[in-house]
């Protein structure tokens, strides 16, 4: 399938599927949610990370990180999440929470989505890699001391807006995490580490039906591992 035909499709899909979670349950989701966070948080993946990247969950539509992000800072884990600057709209960052109070101090946005205050970004710890306009062979930026310190991303928490039993995963349709995830390979491959692990998180009704094509291209990255409030998909 070509660009114009697979892009099209993505965009078809990615209405039906807004459609279908609109009508899920506030109960479906807090019930799928807990099931999927208990499924990570039990995960020997989970166990041994020390330096993981969560993203901050939206109200509806897809599993609610909260628990595993209170979880990971009440462990000693390095809690990393995302921010996406304004004025550069193809770029995210992996910026470091220093706590359980920062985490619930964060403002919501008009979405209801938790975000970090633009003011005091340049001075969190970053990640390791950033997504970025670059082509995917310069995609990594500029390593800091900090970055360093921080011993890169062990593991990545990866949202989705769809996902079929194949690990395939529709995202929102900016690829953020397609290009970070091949910044951070990149950041692993240049000193000689492991890449990060990357676990995608569903609620069932993110879950595409055998008859339903999920289209991809090169471009779409296939997580190690999708984590449903029912099973794990290696």
């Amino acid at each position: 399938m070509s660009a114009v035909p697979v892009q099209s499709a993505k965009q078809a899909l990615r209405r039906a599927i807004n459609r279908r979670l609109k009508a899920v349950p506030p109960a479906e989701v807090t019930q799928d949610s807990a099931a999927v966070v208990a499924h990570v948080l039990a995960s020997p993946w989970y166990k041994r990370a020390r330096n993981i990247s969560c993203y901050l969950s939206t109200p509806t539509g897809e599993v609610n990180t909260d628990g595993i992000i209170l979880d990971a800072l009440n462990s000693g884990k390095s809690l990393f999440v995302p921010f996406c600057p304004i004025d550069e709209p193809t770029v995210m960052r992996m910026l470091r929470l220093r706590s359980v109070a920062h985490f619930e101090g964060l403002k919501l946005n008009r979405w209801g989505i938790r975000e970090l205050d633009p003011e005091e970004v340049e001075l969190l710890e970053d990640g390791e890699a950033r997504s970025s306009r670059a082509t995917p062979r310069t995609l990594l930026t500029l390593l800091t001391v900090e970055h360093e310190s921080a011993g890169g991303l062990d593991l990545i928490l990866v949202p989705g807006l769809a996902f079929d039993k194949q690990k395939r995963r529709l995202g929102h349709g900016r690829g953020y995490y397609d290009r970070y995830i091949e910044a951070t390979q990149d950041y692993a491959t240049r000193f000689n580490k492991p890449s990060p692990f990357t676990a995608a998180l569903a609620l069932r009704a993110q879950i595409v039906g055998e008859d339903e094509v999920l289209p991809t291209n090169e471009l779409d990255k296939l997580p190690d591992v999708l984590v449903t409030p029912d099973e794990e998909i290696h």
